[in-house]
């Protein structure tokens, strides 16, 4: 270092003040030992001096001493040093010098003007100690929170790069191993893995695992293996930290498996789903490391985003594999099955359907089937289904059908309704099977009924049957004859008042035997017939059953055998000839009776359900993941603020898609707002883009100064993502898209919907595979599509149609084979008068004027909960109440300013009725309306509705907006 180099650090005073400033503070001692030692310091100067000073007191040269001692020691040492200088000055200059002592006015002046500037110069250095200290801490505070957020932003794009890893995976295997890997060389760790907790087995299943120079923990383990209290803790929500296995008493049960698997140090991350521990990710090293607490956040994070993911892949391959099963079962069946939209066009058809129908599947599908009802049948058979279909019950129907052959078939159709997520009808499912034979077979038996009975009333016996209590049920015309009977109430025992008394005992006996045995019954007794005197019956039975084996009873003949004795021959010959009759007659008609029950148990339903929440799943993943993040560091306000902002949004997007859902079932009206459609696509752009992924090329080219129209957001965005979307399919995995604005006229005629005129434009142009004359001719019919089975459902072209059209414009499609296509929406311009495009609404809420009284009517107490902390938080007094009739007992008995009520409510008054009421009697209140029901019922009540109408869900600044109007009304 140089002379002057040297010269300077010595004489560098503002380093040297500001070093002493910055002197770590000390107890009260040790600052008054600074004082005492900076005041000797200064009194031995004054004592070097005293030739100089003579008789002068000279005390201002001591106080840099006390400046010294306040700025290193603080107002203690300062206090302290001024002092000690003092009495030590009046020691050094003795009693004789002038100013010295408090004997002399001078005397007091000096010594009271020397403690003045000595204690402001305290006072002033020690502040500018605690000055610089704070400066000191706030750089510490700013360098800490710049490493922290370099660190969020590292761990953020750690796990954006995660996520687009992860969006093509469709296995959860692969999306295990991806992640498992990633976070492994992010850490630097040694081992990354997924443990599956079976609490029912008490068991932990460790799937496959990533690991580095290390062994795999592939396996399956007991909760005790691993750590009985590491899994209570997991359980309670709690993640774990362990630098090293040996030392932490949690693990002392499981040292041995640890040791097995080389691991000294170990972070687990827990997965509660429905309030149990499903699952927990995992990082084991085998040094000794102490995990640090962003270490442990990242892990948290990426087990809460990753098992989602691993949760969707699993949901989704569960309704590949039901679709893919109940296709297998409806086409393995032996019936016609179908499923119906509300437009009763069929959506799907089973391969039975197919090939009684002939041609391919779209062929049958789009079959019309009333035009195949036999003439005879049909007039009955339109007005039983649509009965059928009026009451939203099961109903069923049977006539005749065309076969592809030509030839006519009697099918028995059964149908059960579809209901969607609303308990409204959304089509029907329906099974049909061929009932042709069915119908011969019981022609057959009726005819094989009349033939028995034909036979047995004209046979010489006494033919009889009976069920499986043994009570006669049928007799034929010469049994009734013969024991007198007419009624039959009489045929269970009308025959024992003739059986003569020797015989009855007997004969029961034998037929009870037989019976219970399920025997052939035969039997001789003696009658005593009131006109033909004493005969004798022989008696011959035979159980029978059903197809299935099921007993149903007897059934016999009884023969006068009076006269046998002396024809015995030919009494045989007849009793052969009526046996071999009756065997005939009862094996085809139980074998008929068979045929029936088995065609009457045939039955097969099927109904596809499923479904894809994959965006609610996202959305809800954000919400959870960051409320769980929020709950775990409550005093970090500001990542509560970043993680609140990030839910906030979720939730919007989840409103924004609800409504989307709700408009394309025809559920919620549309409600066209002034809107820049410039603005709407670039907030859509980072969704188009994530659409159509990164190998295609996507760009926007917006007219300048705007494109403003009249159109529903939300439905212009969902007929924007189709679009984007069905251009993604036509281009597999590469090519390239692009949006486009602009100012298109319209000729007279040139699009037939359209008048002449200016419209705007929103062209979305590919150059994809393109598509055939024919393909435009029926791309906007719903449910027509060019895809596989299964991979769309032909509806996102015809709502793009359905909304151009609502919206007043239409839509125009140019396509070639090979070359690509241009879909161009056109959307009548916004006229000036229509009003202007809705302003930003303001960050913050605005407190409403201070004692204004406000009753929310809201029958779901967690809406009215939140909403009572909103409105109190505008600076209303709320009151509520849970229906119409019990708010109109508050405003007889209280004075409100503003009313707020649901429009859907219990309690037999709607909130529509409860407005109306309230206008009435109290003219001077605010009312406004909000409700969270989409339906067309609601949209045309409130169609008429003079009051503010806010839709659920609903924000604290959405309810400023509508209720601030009133700040300044007049109670």
């Amino acid at each position: 270092m140089s002379a002057v180099g040297v010269f300077r650090r010595v004489f560098d005073i503002d380093g040297g003040l500001t070093r002493l400033a910055r002197v770590r503070a000390r107890p009260w001692w040790a600052s008054a030992l600074i004082g005492i030692g900076c005041a000797v310091a200064m009194l031995l100067l004054r004592m070097a001096l005293s030739a100089f000073y003579a008789d002068v007191t000279g005390f201002m040269i001591l106080l840099p001493a006390v400046i010294v001692a306040a700025l290193a020691g603080g107002r203690i040492a300062g206090v302290v040093a001024l002092f000690v200088a003092l009495f030590g000055g009046w020691m050094i200059v003795g009693p004789s010098a002038i100013g010295a002592g408090l004997s002399t006015r001078l005397g007091v002046v000096a010594t009271t003007n020397f403690i003045v500037v000595g204690l402001f110069c305290t006072i002033v250095a020690a502040a500018l100690r605690k000055v610089l200290g704070r400066l000191d801490a706030s750089i510490d505070a700013l360098r800490l929170s710049s490493e922290r957020m370099n660190d969020s932003e590292r761990r953020q794009s750690f796990l954006l790069a995660l996520t687009d890893s992860l969006r093509d995976l469709t296995s959860p295997d692969e999306i295990m191993s991806e992640v498992e890997r990633t976070l492994g060389t992010e850490l630097g760790a040694q081992r990354v893995g997924y443990g599956e907790v079976d609490q029912d087995r008490q068991q932990v299943a460790m799937s496959r695992d990533w690991t580095a120079d290390v062994v795999s923990a592939q396996g399956r383990f007991s909760l005790e293996d691993l750590g009985a209290e590491l899994i209570a803790d997991l359980s309670a929500g709690h993640a774990v930290r362990i630098a090293d296995v040996r030392n932490d008493p949690r693990t002392q049960d499981a040292l041995e498996l640890f040791d097995r698997l080389e691991t000294r140090s170990l972070m687990r991350a827990p997965l509660i789903r429905g309030g149990r521990l499903r699952a927990f990710l995992y990082v084991h090293d085998s040094r000794v490391r102490a995990w640090t607490e962003d270490e442990l956040e990242l892990l948290q994070e990426v087990a809460g985003r990753t098992w989602a993911e691993i949760e969707r892949t699993r949901a989704e391959a569960e309704v590949r594999e039901s679709e893919e099963r109940f296709r297998a079962i409806a086409d393995t069946a032996p019936v016609f099955i179908w499923v119906t939209q509300q437009d009763r066009s069929r959506a799907f058809v089973n391969q039975a359907y197919v090939a009684y129908s002939g041609g391919s599947y779209e062929d049958a599908r789009l079959l019309d089937w009333r035009a195949i009802i036999h003439p005879d049948d049909q007039d009955r058979v339109l007005h039983e289904s649509l009965e059928g279909e009026a009451t939203g019950q099961p109903f069923s129907m049977e006539a005749r059908y065309l076969r592809h052959d030509g030839e006519y078939r009697w099918l028995k159709s059964f149908s059960r309704p579809r209901f969607g997520a609303s308990g409204e009808v959304v089509g029907f499912v329906g099974v049909a099977f061929d009932v042709t034979d069915i119908r011969e077979a019981q022609a057959r038996l009726q005819e094989s009924e009349t033939r028995f009975r034909t036979v047995a009333d004209s046979a010489p016996a006494l033919i009889w049957m009976s069920d499986v209590d043994s009570v006669i049920t049928f007799a034929n015309r010469r049994y009734r004859t013969f024991f007198g009977i007419g009624a039959d109430a009489a045929l269970g025992d009308g025959w024992r008042r003739l059986i003569h008394s020797e015989d009855l005992a007997r004969f029961e006996a034998d037929y009870v035997r037989a019976f219970e045995h399920r025997d052939r019954f035969e039997g001789l007794v003696r009658v005593d017939h009131p006109q033909l005197g004493l005969r004798w019956l022989r008696c011959e039975g035979v159980p029978r059953f059903d197809g299935d084996g099921r007993f149903q009873g007897y059934v016999g003949a009884n023969i006068d055998v009076t006269e046998a004795k002396r024809a015995e021959d030919d009494l045989k010959r007849i009793n052969e000839l009526l046996e071999e009759r009756v065997g005939e007659a009862l094996a085809e008609k139980a074998k008929a009776e068979a045929d029936l029950m088995h065609a009457q148990r045939m039955e097969a339903v099927g109904r596809l359900t499923g479904g894809v929440a994959h965006d609610f799943n996202n959305l809800l993943t954000v919400v959870i993941g960051a409320l769980d993040m929020m709950l775990r560091a409550p005093d970090n306000a500001a990542r509560q603020k970043k993680l609140g902002e990030a839910a906030l949004s979720a939730a919007r997007r989840g409103e924004r898609l609800t409504h989307q859902l709700l408009a394309f079932s025809r559920r919620q009206a549309l409600r066209p707002e002034p809107t820049d459609l410039n603005g709407l696509i670039r907030e859509s752009e980072p969704l188009l883009r994530r659409a159509l992924g990164e190998a295609i090329d996507f760009k926007l080219k917006l007219r300048r100064g705007g494109a403003r129209v009249s159109v529903d957001p939300a439905q212009f965005e969902a007929a924007l993502l189709n679009l984007v979307v069905n251009a993604r399919d036509a281009l597999g995995d590469r090519g390239r898209v692009s949006i486009q604005t602009l100012t298109c006229p319209v000729a007279a005629g040139e699009i037939a919907e359209l008048p002449a005129g200016d419209y705007v434009c929103v062209t979305v142009l590919d150059n994809g595979s393109g598509m055939a004359p024919d393909v435009i001719e029926r791309v906007f019919e719903p449910f027509f599509t060019t895809k596989a089975v299964g991979k769309g459902t032909g509806l996102g072209l015809s709502q793009v149609y359905g909304f151009a059209r609502q919206s007043g414009g239409g839509v125009k499609v140019t396509s070639t084979v090979g070359r690509g296509t241009e879909i161009r929406l056109y959307l009548p311009p916004l006229v000036e008068t229509e009003g202007a495009l809705p302003a930003t609404p303001a960050a913050e809420l605005r407190t409403m004027a201070a004692g204004r009284r406000l009753l929310l009517v809201e029958d779901d107490p967690g809406v009215a909960a939140v909403a009572q902390e909103l409105l109190e938080g505008l600076g209303l007094e709320v009151r509520a109440a849970e229906t119409g009739p019990h708010a109109l007992e508050l405003l007889r008995s209280e004075r409100f300013d503003i009313m707020l009520s649901d429009v859907v409510m219990p309690g037999g008054m709607t909130g529509i009725e409860l407005a109306r009421e309230c206008a009435r009697a109290w003219p001077d209140m605010r009312i406004v309306l909000t409700s969270g029901y989409a339906g067309d019922d609601v949209d045309a009540a409130l169609a008429d509705a003079p009051w503010p109408f806010i839709r659920k869900p609903y924000s604290g600044q959405q309810l400023a907006a509508v209720l601030g109007d009133s700040d300044d009304d007049t109670p």
